[in-house]
């Protein structure tokens, strides 16, 4: 188990202030997450230096990503210049790095940040300095969550789909799973970007598969996985790519797995641990063990709660 890392208050908001972002009202926006960083080293597990890692995470989480959320959309300010606009949007992800602590708050921050810039960015910018800004957020995210794995690419290979039905959420997750199978080869089993994936999905795509979205009474579990298989398998179909089809298919299988045994009420997103575990006295709030990411397991799950035939 490893040492529980912990900072002081008055140094971590005094190294918040010497750094500059480029965002309106700077100052009332790391105000409210010094607040929220006082809620933290306030709790009596933290206070007195008790806390496991897990438990610290826990509590911070917890408390700091409620005010990322709240803040959405942050209000960016970027230079009209190409290098300068870059610039700006590197100085922007610094900003994961020096305020939060978690892989769920950073990558919450950066989220936010990747859907924020397309809208604030200036209409003067090509297209191809826009894709260039969001590969520099994906690489930010991918590098959180695999940190012994950062082979980063000289130069990103050119992903010639789009998709537009969805101009926020769904539309980024997409295009960054794509990215992560085009330019680093691989597909989690499970991660914060994978399970907020599953979770945009639940909420967007899956109930239009299903014929019964208000009361959520199936009359037909397989049509229903099938719709939304295709669709995933749509999303993330490649002319070339290094990751076998077979992998592929596989992590979606086991996607689609997910996305049900969560809207059917079997599991439960759980945004402080960013993983779905489950349900086992949901009105108590008592939780089980989380999905099992591996595939045969996956699967060995999922036929225990839904009967495709």
């Amino acid at each position: 188990m490893s040492e529980t890392t912990y900072t002081n208050y008055t140094s971590t908001i005094r190294t918040w202030s010497q750094s500059k972002y480029p965002i309106n009202n700077l100052e009332n926006l790391l105000g409210t997450f010094s607040k929220a960083l006082k809620e933290i080293y306030s709790s009596p597990e933290i206070e007195n230096k008790t806390a496991s890692q897990e438990i610290y995470n826990s509590i911070y989480n917890k408390v700091m990503l409620n005010p990322i959320f709240d803040s959405h959309p942050i209000e960016f300010v970027w230079r009209e210049q190409e290098n300068e606009f870059l610039t700006d949007i590197s100085s922007a992800i610094s900003l994961a790095h020096n305020i939060f602590e978690t892989i769920e708050t950073k990558n919450a921050y950066l989220i936010s940040l990747a859907v924020a810039f397309k809208k604030s960015a200036p209409k003067n910018l090509a297209n191809d300095i826009l894709d260039s800004a969001s590969e520099l957020i994906y690489e930010a995210i991918f590098n959180i969550e695999n940190s012994d794995q950062q082979n980063s690419s000289l130069e990103n290979i050119k992903d010639e789909y789009s998709y537009l039905a969805d101009g926020q959420a769904l539309a980024f997750q997409i295009q960054y799973h794509r990215w992560m199978i085009l330019n680093k080869s691989i597909l989690p089993e499970t991660s914060y970007m994978r399970n907020r994936f599953i979770n945009i999905v639940i909420r967007k795509s899956f109930p239009k598969h299903t014929p019964n979205p208000d009361n959520k009474k199936e009359t037909s579990y397989a049509e229903s996985r099938s719709k939304l298989k295709e669709e995933i398998t749509k999303h993330m179909k490649f002319d070339k790519s290094d990751l076998p089809g077979e992998v592929i298919e596989k992590w979606i299988s086991s996607f689609v797995n997910n996305v049900m045994l969560v809207y059917y009420g079997f599991y439960k997103w759980d945004k402080l641990r960013g993983d779905f575990y489950r349900v086992i006295d949901l009105e108590n709030s008592k939780f089980g063990e989380k999905i099992p990411d591996q595939f045969e397991e996956n699967n060995k799950e999922f036929t225990k709660f839904i009967n495709l035939s």
